[in-house]
């Protein structure tokens, strides 16, 4: 078996393609486009505002969907004709994997995931910005007891986290404001449940923990958190899609974004009520969720040169690092500026 050096790390191409998606399994494996050449940002071309399809399908993560619960997609669709179905990922690495098969049209996933998946030749779109929270929601964290007292005391030791997740990104750039690099500490790539058992039995020195789970250990007092990702400069997370599903169905797809952007609203005004609907879904009390949503920002930004350098700056620093073994260029992955027009929901460019 031929094995790649990437890093501390010596790996398979199979098991490079887990570190790149996690360990998803779908039982159907479709072609989601066959254009895989990058679009110029500023070139002029024109798309096609009829839908294509009948059927939208979405994913979500873990974490909860508000629009998902309350429906307003399905709504704003049905007149037409077109149905919606949902399919639910423990993170954003699988969810890119789905989008590359073509088992869902569209999804979240932070800034890190869609470096990974252009790596491994993913034909995504940025389709929309999605601002970062206030960072107190992912924290680098030991047990009560543990005799590690600051991130420095972590260097040679096991830290456990999901490789090909926003935590990678913040892994990174917490060990950097420090002077070390991920390859000073041994990273165990694990999902965020397996992590979170091995580091509550021990197996590793400390754990990237996220809220809802976060607060509650916090307020359990089992931890301390050495350091938190307020500070950490990153452009946030997107809405990707694949780039036919974009093209062909600009409309559709700019009817879709106003909706999670409307929600978004109104989750900002109503944390309360949000948290009410979001609890029983992420299996949380609603104190805890209520805290956990006010540490997001539900909001949208653009896709401009900004947000597109913004993120180049992260692949960038991912490939230095050799957290991912190719050169990408993220404007691959991007549309044309009438593409753009097209599908950003008229309150979004009435804010700029």
């Amino acid at each position: 078996m031929v094995r790649r050096q990437i890093g501390k790390y010596s790996i398979s191409r199979r098991d490079l393609l887990y570190t790149f998606y996690g360990l998803a399994s779908f039982t159907a494996l479709v072609s989601c486009g066959t254009n895989n050449g990058s679009t110029n940002f500023s070139t002029n071309a024109t798309s096609n505002n009829k839908a294509s399809t009948k059927l939208v399908r979405l994913g979500y993560q873990v974490a909860g969907d508000l629009t998902h619960e309350k429906g307003t997609i399905e709504k704003r669709l049905a007149p037409q004709g077109i149905g919606v179905t949902w399919s639910q990922f423990v993170s954003g690495p699988p969810l890119l994997e789905a989008l590359n098969v073509g088992s869902i049209d569209l999804g979240p996933a932070g800034e890190t995931p869609p470096i990974f998946a252009q790596a491994a030749g993913t034909n995504l779109i940025y389709v929309v910005n999605t601002p970062p929270g206030t960072g107190e929601g992912s924290a680098i964290v030991v047990l009560k007891d543990s005799p590690i007292q600051t991130l420095a005391g972590l260097k040679g030791k096991k830290v456990a986290y999901s490789r090909g997740t926003a935590q990678t990104f913040f892994v990174v750039k917490a060990f950097e404001e420090i002077g070390l690099k991920i390859s000073d500490i041994e990273s165990v790539n694990l999902t965020i449940a397996d992590g979170r058992a091995a580091f509550l039995n021990k197996t590793v020195d400390a754990f990237v923990e996220g809220d809802p789970s976060l607060i509650k250990l916090q307020r359990e007092g089992t931890i301390r958190v050495l350091r938190d990702a307020q500070g950490i400069k990153t452009p946030g997370g997107y809405y990707l899609a694949s780039r036919d599903f974009a093209i062909n169905n600009a409309e559709l797809l700019k009817a879709i974004l106003s909706e999670y952007y409307e929600v978004g609203q109104w989750a900002n005004k109503n944390r309360r009520a949000a948290a009410e609907i979001l609890a029983p879904k992420v299996k949380t009390d609603v104190d805890t969720m209520e805290l956990t949503l006010t540490r997001r920002k539900y909001d949208m930004k653009s896709i401009t040169e900004e947000v597109i350098s913004a993120q180049q700056k992260v692949a960038d620093l991912l490939y230095e690092l050799k957290v991912v073994p190719k050169q990408v260029d993220v404007k691959g992955a991007t549309l044309t500026a009438q593409q753009y027009a097209a599908i950003t929901p008229d309150a979004l460019r009435n804010k700029a």
